[in-house]
């Protein structure tokens, strides 16, 4: 039985910390395939900054030539608010001999208990989290049971963190994204009025 993992997220914009935790997770638990899949509408997010098209040419600079990664369109394409047990049930439909795992942080692992059929998810599906840098996960944390941790940490710069940088022209920004993302970016000026 071969493992994949689900990367689900709305990427906006996908940044280093995202494929190094794809890295790690690939280097600990030797799976098939790492796939990014991009919320159409995250469920726990009011405002998308850039659009699904936007996105995805941002992810698909970001994948290009690492192994065992890979795209789905699925949520994009659904045009509405997928949660994420719906996406694994999905493509456990399509991969039915192998296991599916959903690749998480630890900042989601503690948010874990909000998330739409969570007691159903946990129940068929196993979480592989990568632990960022200042998030605490104590031993009576819900879940941990259902949980794989990946031996190294990722920083804990988010995409929100790089908005603000790209927004007020802080070229740290580029130190945290891919060089052909950030230079779409800047073509497409993306982020450049953003309020949240």
């Amino acid at each position: 039985m071969a493992k994949i993992a689900l990367f689900g997220g709305s990427f906006d914009p996908v940044h280093k910390a995202h494929t190094e935790m794809a890295k790690l997770a690939l280097n600990d638990f030797d799976l098939k395939e790492i796939i990014f899949i991009a919320a159409y509408k995250p469920p726990h997010k009011e405002k998308q900054f850039a659009n699904p098209d936007e996105r995805l040419a941002m992810l698909r600079l970001a994948l290009s030539g690492l192994p065992k990664m890979s795209l789905s369109l699925y949520e994009i394409e659904k045009k509405t608010v997928v949660y994420s047990y719906q996406t694994a049930n999905y493509f456990q439909s399509i991969y039915p001999d192998d296991e599916i795992f959903l690749l998480i942080g630890g900042d989601s692992l503690l948010g874990l208990p909000s998330w739409k059929n969570i007691d159903i998810l946990s129940s068929k599906y196993r979480f592989i989290v990568v632990n960022r840098a200042g998030v605490q996960i104590e031993s009576n944390t819900k879940y941990l049971d259902r949980c794989l941790f990946t031996n190294g940490q990722v920083s804990n710069i988010s995409s929100t963190d790089i908005r603000f940088m790209l927004e007020s022209r802080d070229k740290r920004a580029a130190d945290y994204l891919d060089e052909n993302v950030y230079t779409y970016i800047k073509e497409h000026k993306l982020y450049e009025q953003n309020r949240k």
